[in-house]
């Protein structure tokens, strides 16, 4: 039987990701998936299932670092798949961040195989719901990447989740801004009587990641005008937050 150290040891080596190197023709996903369409509503439980997508590209371990939002909800279960990584496992949760480490000492795993699942709780709608990714080839050495056999992250794409929430009191507060053109391609107007009221303007891609925060809010004629020529053509999360941490969302399809 393996001692723990042995195992840390032997994890270690295996989670030295250098994130310099990448095999470009040999690559493993990170797919993420919930089993809830959104708007989703305060008490509302939600499975977030996590895999590695490999097809015939060899690796030893996953390592994952997940941010989320546990003022919008809370982590009530995570189960580990032992199926492929069942020999080395390490969970680490904490409010707000769930650290993972699992592999495989022996044998190489390729194919599709589930990491873990985990069951959230909405806990409160005054904000979307994000549950991202922190990448080790962005520098964080506890981040998610997939190790080979020779201690390369070989991750090729993991994707993020953003779900946005719904209530009285948002329904409310959308009702006091209206959003045009859409489809755009040049500048974006909010239209609103309420400018004095509003914390923070932010865009976020599909996949959850904010792209751009507003703090500095001006208003011309109850308008205000956020350009976007610089956003690549897709589809994109606006997210309104009052100084009372109201929530208005609204999607926009940038066209080019």
């Amino acid at each position: 039987m393996k001692t723990l150290k042995s195992i840390q040891i032997k994890m270690f080596l295996l989670l030295t990701l250098v994130s310099s190197i990448h095999l470009t023709a040999q690559t493993v996903d990170v797919v993420a998936n919930v089993d809830v369409v959104p708007p989703v509503t305060v008490g509302q439980t939600f499975t977030y299932t996590l895999q590695a997508v490999a097809g015939t590209t060899p690796y030893r371990v996953v390592q994952v670092y997940l941010n989320y939002n546990n003022s919008a909800i809370q982590l009530n279960s995570l189960t580990p798949d032992n199926t492929d990584l069942n020999e080395i496992q390490n969970i680490t949760s904490e409010s707000g961040v769930i650290r993972y480490s699992a592999g495989s000492l022996s044998n190489d795993v390729t194919g599709t195989t589930t990491v873990f699942t985990a069951v959230f709780e909405v806990v409160a709608a005054t904000e979307n719901i994000l549950i991202t990714h922190d990448l080790a080839s962005n520098g964080n050495p506890n981040g998610t990447g997939v190790g080979n056999s020779s201690g390369i992250d070989i991750i090729g794409s993991a994707n993020n989740i953003i779900l946005a929430t719904l209530t009285t009191e948002e329904n409310n507060f959308s009702e006091s801004f209206s959003v045009f053109p859409n489809p755009v391609s040049d500048v974006l107007y909010i239209k609103t009587n309420t400018a004095s009221e509003i914390k923070n303007i932010s865009i976020h891609s599909i996949d959850g990641k904010r792209i751009q925060q507003i703090e500095d809010i001006h208003t011309i004629s109850n308008q205000i005008a956020i350009p976007v020529q610089h956003l690549e053509e897709a589809l994109y999360f606006i997210t309104i937050t009052s100084i009372e941490n109201e929530v208005a969302n609204f999607k926009i399809l940038i066209n080019q």
